[in-house]
């Protein structure tokens, strides 16, 4: 689009999300492989927010008052 925006192709999953960017939204991935995140296990509400789902507890640790 110019010097300090691109516009991306994006799938149609996410064809609401508008597809130009500020080069300071984006990075460059440098990889052997192309780096893609499968859109199957990514929830989004009406508003394309992302909805993280915990997936397990890593680690817990009780406080006790004193």
């Amino acid at each position: 689009v110019g010097d300090v925006a691109y516009k991306l192709e994006l799938p149609e999953e996410l064809s609401r999300v508008h597809s130009t960017f500020h080069v300071s939204n984006l990075k460059k991935c440098h990889a052997d492989e192309p780096f893609a995140v499968p859109l199957d296990g990514l929830h989004f509400d009406d508003k394309l927010h992302f909805v993280e789902e915990p997936v397990e507890i890593m680690d817990r640790e009780v406080k006790r008052l004193k």
